[in-house]
């Protein structure tokens, strides 16, 4: 059992955790768990649900958890399965500070780039783009007004395969939630570079602080980070997350 979540800090934080084999591949059960978290002093949480989700459908999936986090240092966890199973996990990093862009922190007015300035094969590697992502550039959505989702992802370089499923899941609440900004950032600028080595960061990314992909935040009509979202999300928590900022 592993904590995968790559940015964790003293708070509240949404932490993924990922079950895999001797051979180091990824189980897959929808069974939900029970976790406990160790600080680093010893002294443990109360048992906290872990909610199973699918990073690639019908592939492969984790649990997802809300934890409140009182002190940085060396963590560990133990979770509880249905049949009363306990498994130990891996020690895993909580940091004073986030590395990416916190709750509660304003988000960062990226210039990003947009339709029609920048053809579409330059802006995103979605095989089937809609095109309402690309209208309106981060600094013009968190300066709006308006509430924002953002969505940093590259479905064709992505090296845990789910910034795909991710775009997958923002896209069909387009509709749902009309006076929401809806904006997709490529994490790389240079889409046609020769080889992966020669791939570069959008501005955006350096900006907001990112250290992997896919990442997907939501962002107030104030323009303060609500939500942020690391790895796998499935429509059920950007829902929950797109009521509180629209209520």
């Amino acid at each position: 059992m592993l904590v995968v979540s790559s940015d964790l800090a003293v708070g509240r934080e949404r932490v993924l955790v990922s079950a895999i084999d001797a051979e180091n591949r990824s189980l897959v059960t929808d069974q939900p768990i029970e976790l406990v978290f160790v600080a680093p002093d010893g002294s443990p949480s109360e048992e906290v649900p872990g909610r199973f989700i699918w990073a690639v459908p019908d592939v492969r999936g984790l649990w997802v958890a809300e934890v409140d986090f009182d002190r940085a240092g060396a963590w560990t966890f133990r979770i509880r399965t249905g049949d009363d199973r306990v498994i130990e996990g891996a020690p895993f990093s909580v940091s004073p500070e986030p590395r990416t862009v916190g709750i509660g922190e304003r988000a960062p007015p990226s210039d990003s780039k947009t339709l029609p300035d920048t053809p579409l094969e330059s802006l995103t590697t979605d095989p089937a783009p809609d095109l309402r992502l690309y209208r309106t550039t981060v600094a013009q959505a968190v300066g709006s007004g308006r509430p924002s989702v953002i969505v940093f992802a590259t479905p064709a370089f992505c090296t845990s395969e789910t910034c795909g499923p991710v775009l997958d899941a923002a896209k069909p609440l387009i509709d749902a939630y009309p006076g929401v900004n809806w904006i997709h950032v490529e994490i790389y600028e240079n889409l046609y570079a020769s080889s992966l080595d020669d791939l570069e960061l959008t501005r955006a990314v350096v900006e907001w602080g990112l250290p992997n992909e896919p990442w997907v935040f939501v962002v107030d009509g104030a323009g303060i980070v609500t939500h942020r979202f690391e790895g796998v999300l499935d429509g059920a928590e950007l829902v929950a997350a797109l009521d509180r900022v629209t209520s």
